[in-house]
């Protein structure tokens, strides 16, 4: 069978200048259709016109079966991406996979017709083939696993799968990628998953609504090897997208070890990490910076005990001043996560946020307004108290668009301040004085300045970092 793969184009972040990433996810799924014919397209790549080029492709590929990956900001760009198909392959079978298609199942089956002709919930590596054996006829459909599925014009939702093994699972077929290159800083980059899941009881994550309170690791070796072939295919930079790979920083310390080991610290490294696991174990900084780890993005969210207990993250403030510190000490850069707009923050509670970041010295700042994503506790909770002011239009659901208000800024006044302190740290000299983020690449201050400026139209309009792309 002929089967298309295709990733969303929407790049809805501020390093769109800096860093393309490929989606992992399909290359892992193509892994297992090894007797049929996969082709992936990412198509963030495409960006432009991506009407035409995809027309054009559906026209020489010819796909029997189309899989769509779609994160919640993404399904407006999937609704469009499924009408070209249906126009340009409309023999072709339509399945809609990922976050949202997993999180949202209710929302999307019911009502007027569907725009898909199936939907998988959950992991992908084992109801997409076993979708691929139904359409042949080796088995039925409602022993698929994870599968939404029409049945006399309504849908049928089948048990979703238990949890895969992911020890058992082969390495990601990346040859099946139409498009590849993916870069940061214009350096090759790729991406390697080594544990999936999180047991982390955070309120604002969708990671327990996909896999349940879970964490799973492959094998080191598995990893080694992945990152050999990664090598031996010219990549120079390369995204670890685990969940919460510090979950067990002993593991995470003998995976930078091997890396040293094998002398696979010539390529360089991108994580990001918890505050309280990062340091949990005092050697593992040190030897990420041996295996040439360059960034961590660091989970901080808050600095008020307050929405730290919202969020219930535990009291990890001098935890964090420790793992800022640590990584500083070695040279590896960091970019810290905060979340603003929690139900009782002020004007001053958001200040605060940057003037902790200004004494932390983090090298990047990424400060996001917390937001409601379907299947998550803090939507339940938010709309309840009648503080999301947008629960409807998820393609403003980035995470730099605000979609709620708190009990004391409305949602304009929300928006416009949390713009206004990132264009006060991100236009200040002092930003860019030992800032190991930008410290050893070519014009890359410029571009991060470049970036920047999408804060002002952040503060006027309310829309900033919205993807670029063109249908």
């Amino acid at each position: 069978m002929k089967i298309l793969l295709l990733a969303m184009p929407d790049a809805a972040n501020n390093f769109h200048r800096i860093i393309k990433v490929p989606n992992l996810g399909l290359c892992s799924i193509a892994a297992h259709l090894t007797f049929h014919e996969v082709r992936i397209v990412d198509l963030v790549l495409v960006h432009r016109n991506i009407r035409s080029w995809l027309k054009a492709f559906l026209a020489k590929f010819g796909p029997e079966l189309i899989g769509i990956s779609s994160m919640s900001f993404q399904y407006e760009s999937a609704l469009e991406v499924m009408s070209i198909c249906r126009e340009f392959a409309p023999g072709a079978r339509i399945v809609l996979g990922g976050y949202h298609a997993s999180l949202a199942q209710v929302q999307l089956t019911c009502g007027n017709a569907a725009p898909f002709d199936f939907l998988v919930r959950g992991e992908g590596e084992q109801s997409l083939p076993a979708l691929v054996a139904a359409l042949e006829g080796a088995r039925d459909f409602a022993t698929v696993p994870g599968l939404s599925w029409l049945r006399d014009g309504v849908f049928i939702h089948n048990p979703t799968a238990e949890l895969l093994d992911v020890q058992q699972l082969p390495l990601p077929d990346r040859n099946a990628r139409v498009l590849d290159n993916f870069t940061y800083f214009n350096r090759k980059m790729d991406c390697v998953e080594t544990s999936r899941g999180c047991t982390m009881p955070c309120t604002f994550c969708s990671i327990t609504g996909m896999y349940g309170s879970s964490f799973r690791c492959h094998a080191i070796q598995r990893v080694i090897a992945d990152l050999k072939e990664l090598q031996s295919r010219g990549t120079q930079t390369v995204l670890l997208v685990d969940d919460n790979i510090t979950l067990d920083a002993t593991r995470f310390r003998k995976i930078a070890e091997a890396i040293v080991e094998h002398g696979l610290n010539s390529m360089e490294y991108l994580v990001q990490a918890s505050v309280a696991g990062i340091v949990n174990d005092p050697e593992l900084i040190p030897a990420l910076a041996r295996a040439n780890f360059i960034l961590v993005f660091l989970g901080i969210e808050a600095v008020q005990t307050r929405n730290l207990q919202l969020f219930q993250k535990g009291d990890i403030r001098e935890k964090t001043e420790l793992a800022v510190s640590r990584l500083r000490e070695h040279e590896i850069g960091v970019m810290g996560g905060f979340i603003v707009g929690n139900p009782d923050d002020d004007r001053e509670d958001i200040r605060e946020v940057f003037r902790a970041a200004r004494r932390l010295r983090i090298d990047l700042p990424y400060v996001q307004c917390v937001t409601p994503y379907p299947g998550t506790r803090i939507r339940e909770e938010l709309l309840e108290a009648g503080l999301v002011t947008n629960p409807a239009d998820l393609s403003r659901y980035t995470g730099f668009i605000c979609n709620v208000r708190t009990r004391n800024l409305t949602n304009r006044q929300l928006n416009r301040l949390m713009n206004w302190e990132n264009i006060k740290i991100f236009f200040s000299p002092a930003m860019f004085r030992g800032n190991y983020f930008v410290k050893k690449r070519e014009k890359g201050v410029l571009k991060v300045l470049l970036n920047n400026f999408d804060f002002f139209r952040g503060w006027f309009l309310g829309d900033q970092f919205r993807s670029r792309h063109r249908f």
